[in-house]
């Protein structure tokens, strides 16, 4: 599953509760437990975590009035333009074989709750959805929705006609297999061996319309970035501190100068360092002697020195502090190098 902390557009989370706004279910019940309000995500830039996302989909899954069907409905309303420069990517691709591929490169950036699998079997190929850590209501919604979403990115590609050749494979039972297949108008194999989209495997080599060398490059670029700005967001936030504070840890710094460089408010900092059981006095204590026992060791610098350059202003208060760290002195470990 993909990290449920990890945050992302609001994009996909707007269209769910605006489609259930349609069903007459209301925002207080859509975001019940979320911690959301309707101001949250009312802009384009706006950003909610998995975990909150999730969460509304099972609150407005409760009160559904079918079995089946609510991804169906909010697939049916996410089209290109949703999914940013990772759909232009996608549409943009030389074949469709290619297109699946940078697809896949950057599922991330999709809006994707779960690991998905391209598989190529036989006459066959499948996006296969790995759905086994969500929780039961969120299954059905993911393959419902991420299902709709491929075909209209097929739609670009193959002919209408040929839409019809494409199956939901579902581990679930033949009545939510009906029910499924009247709303979404596929076929629909209950009691699979796995829950996937499959369609024939010969598609894979059809040409894009939209081909364009020039865009998909461009494009590749953006998700390029993106993709290195959400390995770092999912950094932890303990792990960011460190890095901050390598990068000046001669100085006495305090918890605001590390938020302020990490773009967050020192309470969000703060709370954000909680959640991993630490401080940032913690993390900053343990830095220094950390980047200490590393000079002590490899740099041959003597005691003071390196007391000096990790902004202990006394080195017998640097040797208290090191030697309560790690059970033995400063000196000790230095003279360990030299021997």
């Amino acid at each position: 599953m993909v990290s449920a902390s990890t945050t992302r557009p609001a994009t996909s989370l707007r269209v769910l509760v605006e489609t259930a706004a349609e069903m007459g279910i209301g925002l207080d019940v859509a975001l019940a437990g979320t911690g959301l309000t309707g101001d949250d995500f009312g802009d384009t830039a706006s950003e909610v975590t998995i975990d909150q996302e999730m969460q509304a989909v099972e609150n407005i899954a409760a009160v559904y009035p079918a079995e089946a069907g609510l991804g169906v409905a909010v697939g049916e309303r996410m089209h290109v333009n949703s999914f940013g420069i990772w759909g232009f990517a996608v549409l943009t691709s030389p074949t469709f074989r290619a297109a699946v591929d940078t697809a896949m490169d950057y599922i991330r950036l999709s809006y994707a709750f779960a690991h998905i699998e391209f598989r190529e079997e036989g006459a066959d190929a499948r996006l296969v959805f790995d759905l086994a850590e969500l929780p039961p209501a969120v299954r059905s919604y993911v393959l419902e929705r991420q299902s709709i979403v491929t075909l209209h990115f097929a739609r670009e590609v193959v002919d209408e006609r040929e839409l019809s050749e494409f199956r939901i494979e579902t581990t679930r039972s033949a009545s939510y297999a009906e029910t499924l297949a009247e709303r979404s108008g596929l076929d629909v194999v209950a009691n699979a061996p796995h829950d996937a989209l499959a369609f024939p495997r010969r598609m894979l080599d059809l040409d894009v319309p939209r081909s364009d060398p020039v865009t998909l490059r461009y494009c590749l670029e953006q998700c390029d970035a993106l993709t290195a700005r959400l390995d770092a967001e999912t950094q932890p936030w303990s792990a960011r501190v460190r890095d901050v504070l390598t990068e000046d840890i001669a100085r006495d710094h305090q918890v605001g100068w590390a938020a302020e460089r990490l773009a967050v408010n020192e309470r969000t900092l703060r709370r954000r360092l909680a959640d991993e059981h630490t401080t940032f006095r913690q993390l900053y204590a343990e830095t220094r002697l950390s980047i200490a026992r590393e000079l002590l060791e490899t740099a041959g610098l003597s005691v003071e020195a390196v007391a000096r350059r990790v902004g202990y202003a006394e080195p017998a208060s640097f040797a208290r502090s090191f030697a309560r760290h790690y059970g033995e002195t400063p000196g000790r470990v230095r003279r360990a190098r030299a021997d």
